[in-house]
């Protein structure tokens, strides 16, 4: 994962800097996925001390200006490019941090421009030698202790333990692009929760209408807006992440039971599967309405959806028939049909970031199956112990290991993806019943 940064910079009082461009390219032959910020510093310039700290130190700010996907070398939008005004400030730096399997071949550059639009400065953003993976978390959200556990992905070490409201139960969570917040929703106060993951504290919380428990959850890759599903009364909630606010609510059919919800890489379509529908409803997320519904084979029960990197494609399980299906998401046909053992019970999937594989965390048959997704067709299946009633999985950013909740005994199990094999067993607290990793960089 390279981390691609420009150090702190003073900004000049002659001449002084009043813009900055950054670009990046992707010259690989993969796509890949960039992460832009800008930082300063909060001076502490009164007082002897402040707060515990003495004068004189400070504070990082951070603010992200894009969370982008980059398309291969020669191809339309492998180039992107942001500006951003910095006339203000008196010190700044720019980061770019890239994920996917062309991140190595990413480079990122930056002119400083003055008020008559002169550049006066450009450098190339440098790689940091230090390792990033010491930032990267898990959060697991333990159903009937009401906390959340962080787990350090690198070495599966235990850092955090969030304490959360008695009774507000959190089942299911995401992060935002950047990975500076955690979004929970919370059955037991009809909340949900946002978690500052750089405190690890609660640093705020939406409500939800009388009658409506909020359940599945799924943050866009771009933008600022999260949507989730409501159990009782049928809505899919539109959230504004930059003011926290809910913004719309999206009515289905009575009795429709909304479940599982997936944001297309663009943003643009959120997918939702409407389990006692038998269907799968498509939601415009610039006009917040059901653009189309795509019914499945007779008698479908759908719990999970996911979608592959390039939205080509939406797969969505089926706990009645236990298969898998494969949806063409630009015409909303389905293209292929997966079998699974009878009494598999696939409650929840995840694709890998380079689009190859699918694991589905089977509950009934207690396994993990893995899918290839080139052919559509069972490539392994890892087992789990009897009863271990798995209830959600996430995948690291690397796509090198996958975490998988255990409901009955109480831990996460790590799964390698070289081997297929499990290679460690992380205890949470009682009932881990969600589960999500850092997209890209706590920073």
């Amino acid at each position: 994962m390279p981390v691609l940064d420009t150090g702190l910079l003073f900004n000049r009082e002659n001449r002084r800097t009043a813009s900055l461009r950054i670009s990046i390219m992707n010259r690989g032959r993969q796509q890949a996925r960039a992460s832009i910020q800008l930082y300063t510093n909060a001076s502490l310039e009164t007082g002897e001390r402040t707060n515990g700290f003495e004068a004189g130190y400070g504070a990082m700010l951070t603010e992200s200006l894009a969370n982008v996907q980059l398309s291969a070398a020669g191809r339309p939008r492998s180039l992107f490019s942001v500006t951003r005004e910095v006339a203000l400030l008196p010190v700044y730096g720019v980061r770019v941090t890239v994920v996917g399997l062309a991140a190595g071949e990413v480079s990122a550059s930056m002119a400083e421009v003055d008020e008559a639009g002169a550049v006066i400065g450009q450098q190339k953003l440098e790689l940091l030698s230090t390792s990033v993976d010491d930032m990267l978390h898990a959060y697991v959200a333990n159903h009937t202790q009401h906390t959340l556990t962080v787990i350090q992905t690198a070495d599966n070490t235990r850092v955090a333990t969030i304490p959360l409201p008695t009774g507000c139960s959190p089942r299911l969570l995401d992060f935002t692009p950047d990975g500076r917040e955690v979004y929970v929703t919370c059955q037991g106060d009809k909340t949900v929760k946002i978690i500052d993951t750089l405190t690890h504290t609660v640093s705020g919380e939406i409500k939800f209408p009388l009658g409506a428990v909020p359940f599945a959850i799924a943050v866009s890759p771009v933008g600022a807006a999260a949507y989730v599903t409501t159990l009782i009364e049928d809505y899919l909630a539109a959230i504004d992440t930059d003011s926290r606010t809910l913004i719309k609510l999206i009515p289905f059919p009575p009795g429709s039971d909304p479940a599982a919800v997936a944001v297309s890489p663009d943003g643009k379509r959120v997918y939702c599967c409407l389990i006692n529908r038998g269907t799968l409803a498509v939601i415009d997320t610039a006009e917040h309405t059901i653009a189309v519904t795509i019914k499945l084979p007779a008698g479908s029960k759908p719990s999970a959806v996911a979608l592959t990197p390039d939205g080509a494609h939406a797969y969505v399980t089926d706990i009645q028939h236990e298969r898998l299906y494969c949806i063409r998401t630009s015409n909303h046909t389905l293209a292929a049909t997966i079998k699974l053992d009878p009494g598999s019970d696939p409650q929840q999937l995840i694709i890998t970031p380079d689009g190859s594989l699918a694991y589905l965390a089977c509950r009934g048959s207690d396994e993990i199956v893995a899918i290839n997704l080139s052919r559509n067709e069972i490539l392994t299946k890892i087992e789990l112990p009897e009863g271990s009633n798995t209830s959600d999985i996430a995948v690291t950013a690397d796509g090198l290991k996958i975490y998988v909740t255990i409901l009955t005994f109480g831990y996460v199990a790590v799964i390698e993806v070289a081997s297929q094999l499990p290679i460690a067993i992380l205890p949470t607290g009682s009932f881990p019943s969600g589960i999500a990793i850092s997209p890209i960089l706590l920073q």
